[in-house]
């Protein structure tokens, strides 16, 4: 049987006016009224597409930088979004060691309990992914799948859908830092170079240098069938990963295999979500992307170049997974089976456990009404753009579509799925992981938000990377030097300068900064938090001794004072003559 027209395809035969005889391989052509020219700001040349390679040039299995989310536009386009999310996906999935990038040390899977999340390196001497079904959220492998409830998916070919979710370094180190109290827990996503800076010193005093520090934080849920199942292996990205060993019991229950509960396979990616924030945007951005032979598309309409806006039908003609050769919207998008709390598989009422057809409700992550043609085409235009390039070195990457990404226009962390300042795919989905709830709830924001929390997978309850180290008792020299108390933070060179000619004026030549377990400068004895003090002013007389604040014995202490308008905060200085 002939390769599927996809979703992307049925419209790039109708926008590039392919003929009939050329796109024969490819399944039927749309009708010959829609062969025009799709119209569109967003594209990409193969000029700046080469950018995005390490090398410059564009080739199968070339390494794809990592999109700099702290240089991302100050007035971005949608296009500057879909851009984004493009880059990322290829950066994710580039060749690295055997496997890709998501493979590497860079990823971790995220493997939850009932305690909460666990953070699990990939890479050499790891011990390997562990992919699940949807589940309850206590189980091993949780959470990870379709949304909005416990319902699972089987491939017309036969294979369950496996689910897993990750995270990049720099996510693992933003959540250790907050569980461990060196950033506040209510602390946003980074979006600027100061708050990624307090990032990196953490995971560098532990030991961890983290190189793509400015792809920010990243978290990902994958979707993945059996790679034995598919047509043809060598089109899909894979990975091998422990899965959930089923015996079939009956028609209407599949059990774990008490036995031997997993087994390793061979999988073959068919979805995933993409999502992290950039400069201006701590509220996320979210994206997602397909394998192009998953399902048809709904209805749906794009801008032509020379002429009105043209409308692609509904054709579910092809080899699909998830979708019959030409079956009916009608009765599809209907669970035939749920994942118990156990992991075992249970029909649902009145079915058995077998595939179900699936389509795309909302094409290109929009309503399929003439009102979504000027974002679909944008996604379009783009996508062929890498398709074609992508295509012509014969990657593996061009066989994957992004069905589109939503943001807020102003950065603002959205109240609901319905907030008026969302943008871009406002009814993103994707048909691997929110299979039957594609129209419940409005997009990625409608679970995703200020009431339920952005991130599912970012918690305190999660297992840190690294313990919370206890902090020694602060150092001072036996006899001689110069001490500090501060009841506030300090920060900054301005801070220190400042600090230092108050000394001066004093007549203290010299002061020793301890803070911490460290010297220190620059910094203050809590946790970094930097403090403008401005103008200094200074009270010639002495206020109290070190016996008074429970240091030793000292000569008398002068106090500093910093103006309220700089966060007040006081500091004593004077000279230690011993130490109690």
């Amino acid at each position: 049987m002939s390769k599927p027209q996809t979703p992307l395809l049925a419209a790039l035969v109708a926008a590039f006016g392919l003929s009939a005889s050329a796109a024969a391989t490819a399944g039927p052509s749309v009708a010959p009224e829609g062969l025009q020219y799709v119209q569109s700001s967003c594209s990409i040349s193969a000029r700046e597409f080469g950018t995005w390679f390490e090398d410059g040039h564009i080739a199968a299995g070339g390494d794809v930088k990592f999109a700099d989310s702290l240089a991302f536009p100050e007035s971005p386009s949608a296009c500057d979004f879909y851009k984004w999310a493009h880059q990322m996906f290829l950066w994710i999935n580039s060749p690295e060691a055997g496997g890709t990038v998501l493979d590497s040390p860079v990823f971790f899977d995220l493997i939850f309990d009932s305690n909460g999340g666990t953070y699990v390196r990939n890479g050499a001497g790891a011990p390997g992914n562990r992919f699940s079904l949807r589940g309850s959220k206590p189980q091993q492998f949780q959470p990870g799948g379709q949304a909005g409830g416990n319902e699972t998916l089987l491939s017309l070919k036969g294979s369950l859908v496996y689910f897993a979710t990750h995270a990049n370094d720099v996510f693992a180190w933003f959540n250790t830092t907050m569980i461990n109290g060196e950033i506040a827990e209510s602390a946003p996503f980074p979006t600027t170079q100061m708050e990624l800076a307090k990032i990196l010193a953490y995971a560098s005093q532990n030991g961890s240098n983290l190189k793509d520090g400015n792809a920010l934080t990243l978290e990902l849920k994958t979707a993945w069938v059996d790679a034995s199942t598919v047509a043809d292996h060598s089109q899909y990205i894979t990975t091998v990963a422990a899965v959930p060993r089923y015996l079939k019991t009956s028609s209407s229950t599949w059990t774990i295999d008490a036995k031997q509960p997993t087994e390793v396979k061979t999988l073959a990616l068919v979805g995933m979500h993409v999502v992290g924030p950039v400069k201006g945007h701590p509220e996320v951005v979210w994206a997602t992307f397909e394998h192009e032979d998953n399902a048809p598309n709904n209805d749906f309409y794009f801008n032509s170049l020379f002429g009105p806006r043209l409308e692609v039908p509904y054709n579910s003609q092809g080899d699909w997974n998830f979708m019959q050769n030409g079956g009916s919207r009608d009765g599809a998008l209907v669970a035939q089976m749920t994942v118990q709390s156990n992991g075992d598989l249970q029909a649902t009422q009145g079915n058995s456990i077998r595939p179900n057809d699936v389509y795309r409700v909302n094409p290109w992550g929009s309503a399929p009404t003439p009102a979504s043609a000027d974002n679909n085409s944008q996604l379009i235009s783009l996508n062929f753009d890498i398709e074609l390039m992508l295509g012509l070195v014969k990657d593996v990457r061009a066989n994957y579509i992004q069905v589109g990404a939503v943001w807020s226009k102003d950065g603002s962390i959205p109240a609901s799925g319905t907030d008026p300042m969302l943008a871009g795919s406002l009814l993103l989905a994707n048909s691997t992981m929110e299979t039957y709830h594609q129209e419940d709830t409005p997009g990625c924001f409608g679970c995703h938000n200020s009431e339920f929390g952005l991130s599912h997978l970012l918690s305190n309850s999660n297992t840190p990377l690294v313990p919370k180290s206890r902090r020694p008792p602060l150092k001072r020299p036996r006899v001689g030097g110069y001490f500090y108390e501060s009841n506030g933070l300090v920060g900054s060179q301005q801070a220190l300068s400042a600090l230092r000619q108050a000394i001066a004026r004093l007549d203290h030549p010299a002061l020793d900064f301890r803070c911490g377990d460290r010297l220190s400068p620059g910094r203050g004895r809590g946790r970094g938090r930097a403090l403008a003090l401005g103008r200094v002013q200074v009270d010639e007389a002495a206020l109290g001794t070190a016996e008074q604040a429970g240091i030793g014995r000292a000569q008398a202490v002068d106090q500093i004072k910093v103006p309220a308008s700089t966060s007040t905060s006081t500091m004593r200085v004077g000279r230690l003559s011993a130490r109690s």
